[in-house]
């Protein structure tokens, strides 16, 4: 008991001396102003996309054409978020494997991808498969294997690919170790081979894995609690690219969680959600909602997350969120269990046996999601969420220290878990 109180007394103490606001609007006002931003993108992807239809007009027989009209559809999806868009470049490649008989891995290549963005993880395993029959670049293959390989819960395969790569300094490799590491709970070691990736991209100049990695950087830096470090990256990817609305998502989630200027991330959220659609921002409004103690606004963000992700398009691409919905707000466990136990078959991973035990638990069997807990969550998932169900878990069945020892860790992940969650670690402690 003494080292829990120790603990939360030094959590206090630091969280006092934390109170000072990291973000500052003069920051980011200029990005904020541009109402249009994305009204542009669009217009030169859609230029892109008649451009290459008319040449396919004038030649029906070209594969290469079509090729280009569907990754400009990726790409507007990337800008605007329209499912739409990832469900017509997957027709497009049906139909340029058609054409080529099957014989062009590159296109199953661009297929996997795709379904990797839409979490259709086997149909992204299958295609690699596909491509590999048909013989293929070695070098590529086990970066895509790796992408596949780790959704599916395949860690051993993964790495054995990853393995295979001669450059142990190459930034294809450097991203792909740190987010092993990630999985395996060592934090720390996971940003030194995302900072040296880092230092890869830029000794090469390539501007666009520069700002993915420090995009990266900045989410790894906000777990660590590393949170101006954080901001400060976010702050640089836009400065380079002010079109990267992510490092916006990522500064808005800094002024709820660390800041507690609830006015300033709606803000912010609400200006990304008039650019593009990322439906994952109703459920942030949601939760700032819930901290403000207004229950039926939250509800409404609820309620508009839930009838965009709920349309056929969006098929797996939001069961994480789902799963909690279903089970936390609106007790509809039936729903919630189906979802999970089809996460489960599809891609066994110590996450979403999470989800599965956590239901279990909402619904009353506790026996049951004790015994996955057990088997298949603790010692193999270390991300804060899970760590903390199976603590909620573990003291319903008794198992006070471990549970309490499970709260206290998770409470030093208190910025990437949010107010609201650490004030409940609070009271249960």
């Amino acid at each position: 008991m003494n080292r829990i109180l120790c603990l939360l007394f030094l959590l206090f103490m630091l969280n006092a001396c934390s109170n000072k606001k990291i973000i500052n609007p003069q920051d980011y006002n200029a990005v904020l102003s541009d109402t249009k931003r994305t009204e542009k993108q669009v217009e030169k992807i859609n230029a892109e996309i008649s451009f290459w239809q008319n040449r396919l007009a004038k030649d029906t027989g070209s594969f290469v054409d079509m090729l280009q009209i569907a990754s400009n559809h990726i790409k507007r999806f990337k800008t605007i978020g329209s499912v739409e868009d990832l469900h017509i470049a997957d027709s497009l490649y049906a139909v340029c494997l058609q054409r080529v008989k099957n014989s062009d891995p590159e296109i199953y290549f661009s297929v996997s991808q795709n379904a990797i963005t839409q979490h259709r993880f086997n149909d992204a395993w299958e295609n690699l498969l596909l491509a590999d029959s048909i013989g293929v670049n070695p070098y590529v293959l086990c970066l895509f294997r790796f992408d596949a390989a780790v959704e599916l819960g395949l860690y051993q395969q993964a790495s054995a690919n990853i393995q295979k790569l001669t450059d142990k300094n190459n930034f294809d490799y450097l991203i792909r170790k740190a987010k092993l590491e990630d999985h395996k709970g060592d934090l720390d070691n996971a940003i030194k081979l995302m900072e040296q990736a880092l230092k890869d991209a830029e000794t090469k100049d390539k501007k666009q894995l520069i700002l993915w990695a420090k995009s990266n950087l900045a989410d790894m830096y906000g777990h660590a609690g590393r949170v101006k470090d954080s901001y400060k990256y976010y702050l640089d990817v836009l400065k380079t690219d002010s079109n990267y609305l992510y490092a916006l998502k990522g500064i808005a989630w800094i002024a709820y969680s660390h800041d507690h200027d609830t006015k300033e991330a709606k803000r912010i959220i609400n200006y990304i959600l008039s650019q593009t659609n990322m439906p994952d921002l109703y459920l942030m409004l949601a939760e700032i909602e819930e901290w403000e103690g207004n229950k039926h606004e939250k509800e409404k963000n609820i309620d508009k997350f839930l009838s965009e992700v709920e349309k056929p398009g969006y098929g797996n691409m939001y069961n994480k969120y789902l799963i909690n919905i279903y089970t936390e707000d609106r007790q509809e466990y039936d729903k919630a269990l189906a979802i999970a136990e089809k996460e489960v078959s599809s891609r066994p991973t110590p996450e979403t046996y999470s989800w599965l035990a956590w239901v279990y638990f909402k619904m009353g069997d506790t026996q049951k999601a004790y015994e996955l807990v057990k088997k298949y969550v603790l010692g193999k998932d270390f991300e804060p969420g899970s760590q903390l169900h199976a603590a909620y878990i573990l003291k319903a069945q008794g198992e006070t220290s471990k549970a309490k020892k499970l709260m206290s860790d998770c409470l030093e992940s208190s910025f990437e878990l949010g107010p609201v969650t650490t004030e409940e670690i609070r009271k249960n402690l």
